[in-house]
């Protein structure tokens, strides 16, 4: 038996397991072209070889790493981390190495993390593009790699993109509102002009014109925080009081909306009515009494994977894919 696993060559494994090297090739690349079976035996004789696997001589040859680098946008949004991790793990489940990195909602540290990465010969980029992110720049990228974009649409991108339905999130649950007879309404969220954040303005003002109702002036924060949000509401009051009804962008900023409207000291007949388009799941900041729409960052992961093995098998996956969305009604919308 050989006792240095450096003089093991993949010609032994196959002689010892009594299949061909190509079939020892394919579990070693987690293929699912090979028979349980197969693989077992093959396994078997690595393990008993000590047969050690260089990744990235194969890496070389192939021209192709199993590395998959992911680029988020904003690591410290509760969401985000949560998808990154979401990612890794299915990742890695799929034999994959996922490499995540931050770009700290930099265009310019984006651009420089990815040119790093490309050295590593990455087998794909996995990417939540920070906001004035260049289409061209995402196309050119794309036509040399296998890049999937998640929870941003860049327009008219050639990349494919998994997302959320923001559009419906934010049209249910405004329209659970508007069944309840508001009629001074409005929306807040950070950074109006991002698209998810147009989108989910399109199903809020949809909503409201359905209801034939004329929604108050969008409220904008500074920031998508809730100290942001506390203020934004705060200067919005003052100025129309006659508002019962908000919708925030997501659960962090309604958590800051929610903290202002207990500082005024309303009467129970003067509620404001607050929901969430985007709830952040098992947050500590927040109490269970927010009705909020639930977005699974394992279902946007699981279809994020899917659309990355069609790039690197060569076929053309779709453009855009959304994930579908959930209304959870509790106190806060009562």
């Amino acid at each position: 038996m050989h006792n240095k696993a450096k003089s093991v060559t993949i010609f032994d494994v196959a002689d010892l397991a009594g299949v061909s090297k190509s079939t020892v090739s394919l579990v070693l690349t987690q293929s699912k072209k090979v028979s349980n079976k197969s693989k077992q035996k093959v396994l078997k004789a690595i393990d008993e070889l000590g047969y050690v696997y260089n990744r990235d001589a194969a890496a070389m040859r192939s021209k192709r790493s199993n590395l998959i680098a992911v680029v988020i946008n904003d690591l410290t949004d509760p969401v985000m981390a949560q998808l990154a991790t979401e990612l890794e793990l299915i990742l890695n489940n799929e034999g994959f190495q996922a490499v995540i990195v931050s770009s700290n909602n930099n265009v310019e540290q984006q651009t420089q993390a990815i040119n790093k990465l490309k050295e590593y010969n990455a087998a794909g980029f996995i990417i939540c593009p920070v906001t004035n992110t260049c289409t061209q720049w995402l196309d050119t990228l794309s036509s040399k790699h296998s890049v999937v974009t998640l929870m941003q649409e860049l327009a008219f991108s050639n990349a494919p993109c998994v997302l959320p339905d923001y559009k419906k999130a934010s049209h249910i649950v405004s329209m659970h509102l508007l069944s309840q007879g508001v009629t001074n309404i409005a929306f807040i969220g950070s950074n109006l002009q991002l698209s998810s954040c147009l989108t989910l303005q399109h199903g809020f003002n949809t909503a409201c014109a359905q209801h034939s109702i004329s929604p108050l002036n969008a409220i904008e924060c500074d920031e998508s925080s809730a100290l942001s949000a506390k203020n934004a509401f705060a200067q919005a009051y003052k100025s129309n009081p006659a508002i019962n009804a908000i919708v925030c962008a997501n659960d962090i900023i309604a958590h800051g909306v929610l903290a202002s409207i207990n500082t005024l000291g309303l009467a129970a007949n003067q509620r404001i009515k607050v929901v969430s388009c985007q709830q952040v799941k098992n947050s500590a900041l927040l109490d269970d009494t927010l009705t909020s729409v639930a977005i699974s960052t394992h279902e946007i992961a699981k279809r994020c994977l899917l659309v990355l093995q069609e790039l690197l098998q060569n076929t053309a996956p779709p453009v855009k894919t959304l994930v579908n969305v959930n209304l959870q009604i509790k106190e806060s919308s009562q």
